[in-house]
């Protein structure tokens, strides 16, 4: 009786494994016709992989530029089981992004990653309709009149950071400068978005604060994600029986949604529309009455105002204190890049102004300068994508972009081109003189996008940057130090542009009379 039971399991067993066998033999099978069909160069795919070992065994730009030379400005192929092209060509990507935008109006999601809310209703997930929807109606919460009205705010965190930084500059210390910017972009965060007052620096264990850090705990590669990738018939139901995000801490996105759901509902109630932050906006905004669509349709839902606030967070916090770490290396490892800002700071903000206004930060042209190169050079989000329809198929350009297929492109290959910009790896803010941005195409220097589907939040983060560093330079100034890596190494092969080790930097009170 045991050897018949052992028996039955066993051939059950040998007959999944078999039917696991061929659909992973007809699924590389159905690539390779997938491949052939729309003549799409690149490495030849292998079972269940695809092209990804090669991306993995060789990562990073040098490698692109590589297969860039030897297949064209468009190749791909399968990753796994998603499809996907790399788009090299800018007049390619001035169609895709802006003329045909029509046809690539979305970002690839990849089926389940994120399917838990508040991640699955926010505008980088959102498609079509109910993105062109959403978008419209949170779109003048951005706008410079309302920018102007949250520089108070941005004032009191800059406060808090160049305080902090004050301390260590007592002892000319060095630091890693994404510690600090972290935290003010933190309380930027909590304030300008959710009317919520904090400090980061001093308190680092409050549960907004704790949260918002643990969504980008996650580790950079994550087994569950490649096996989604690798497998999705068999993981795709079971992360979604269990709820699981591929991409956040579930408990920090229960959390978000929590706190996001009781603000919203405490702002309904209390019906005072005069707050100056982003939810109250986007509150106003929805009420508002359009004269050829009804309420109903304008409104947002409260998880389609949830999913806004979450995505905040998410770009919000990183890409600004990121970019912020940069431009500190770089005015550190550029000394008189750093004296002629600092005088040009000093022309404009006297000794005795307190706050910083919204217009005389907007009339800096070498501040614009040094941020643009910084953006060049480092931009926060290293590549990004858009993707076909589910179901059609576009020829462009003699290239053919199938359905449901996930469209890369490199912004970080296309700021360091040395056609376009000579010499790209040195620093020389003067690229971005106007007599010098003239000779460029515009779509050269893409740090936010381009087109209908560029960063909302771009003003916001520039607006929050240029606040900071200025507060910063008019208390202290930033110096190159045995443990600065020069030059700096950075991961250029993940969505998120990252230094492989630590910025380390010194900070020193300046000697000016500005002190």
């Amino acid at each position: 009786m045991e050897i018949f039971a052992f028996n039955t399991v066993w051939n059950i067993i040998k007959t999944l494994l078999i039917l696991f066998l061929f659909s992973i033999l007809y699924d590389w099978v159905q690539m390779l016709i997938w491949k052939h069909k729309y003549k799409i160069k690149g490495p030849f795919p292998v079972p269940v992989f695809g092209n990804l070992l090669t991306y993995i065994m060789a990562p990073g730009a040098d490698h692109q530029r590589k297969r860039i030379e030897k297949y064209g400005d468009v190749f791909g192929g399968p990753s796994g089981s998603m499809k996907a092209l790399n788009v090299a060509n800018i007049e390619l990507l001035k169609k895709i992004m802006i003329k045909d935008h029509v046809e690539f109006q979305n970002r690839y999601v990849f089926p389940g990653a994120f399917d838990p809310p508040p991640a699955d209703k926010t505008l980088l997930t959102m498609e079509d309709e109910v993105w062109k929807r959403v978008r419209s109606i949170i779109t003048p919460s951005f706008s410079a009149g309302k920018l102007k009205q949250m520089t108070k705010q941005m004032n009191s965190c800059a406060e808090l950071l160049v305080a902090g930084l004050l301390e260590k500059a007592d002892s000319r210390a060095v630091i890693d400068p994404r510690v600090h910017f972290g935290c003010y972009t933190m309380d930027v965060i909590a304030s300008n978005a959710f009317g919520i007052v904090t400090n980061a620096f001093k308190n680092p264990d409050d549960p907004f604060i704790w949260h918002a850090k643990k969504i980008f705990s996650t580790p950079v590669f994550n087994p569950i994600l490649l096996c989604m990738l690798l497998f999705p018939r068999i993981m795709i139901p079971i992360t979604n029986l269990f709820k699981y995000s591929a991409y956040y801490p579930q408990d920090s996105m229960d959390f978000f949604r929590d706190v996001s759901a009781k603000i919203i509902e405490q702002r309904k109630q209390d019906n005072d529309t005069s707050r100056v932050d982003l939810l109250q906006l986007m509150l106003n905004a929805e009420l508002q009455d359009d004269e050829n669509e009804s309420k109903t349709t304008k409104r947002l839902s409260v998880e389609e105002l949830t999913g806004q606030m979450f995505i905040v967070i998410v770009a919000g916090y990183e890409t600004t204190a990121s970019l912020l770490q940069y431009v500190a290396y770089v005015l550190a490892t550029n000394p008189d890049v750093q004296d002629k800002l600092i005088a040009e700071i000093d022309n404009c903000i006297s000794e005795d102004v307190s706050e910083l206004k919204y217009d005389v930060i907007q009339d800096m042209p070498y501040l614009d300068q040094v941020i643009n190169e910084t953006l060049r050079m480092y931009p926060p989000l290293a590549a990004m994508n858009r993707a076909t329809s589910h179901h059609k198929d576009v020829l462009l350009d003699g290239y053919w972009f199938p359905a449901n297929t996930l469209i890369q492109y490199s912004i970080y290959m296309i700021h360091h081109d040395p056609q376009l910009y000579p010499e790209p790896d040195k620093f020389i803010p003067e690229r971005f003189l106007p007599e010098e941005k003239a000779k460029r195409d515009p779509f050269t220097f893409i740090p936010f996008g381009h087109g209908p589907r560029n960063c909302i939040g771009m003003r916001l983060a520039v607006l929050e940057l240029k606040i900071a560093l200025v507060a910063t330079l008019r208390k202290v100034k930033f110096f190159q130090v045995p443990e600065t890596e020069v030059p700096l190494e950075v991961i250029t092969h993940e969505a998120f542009l990252r230094p492989v080790r630590p910025v380390k930097v010194g900070v020193e009170k300046r000697s000016s009379s500005q002190d």
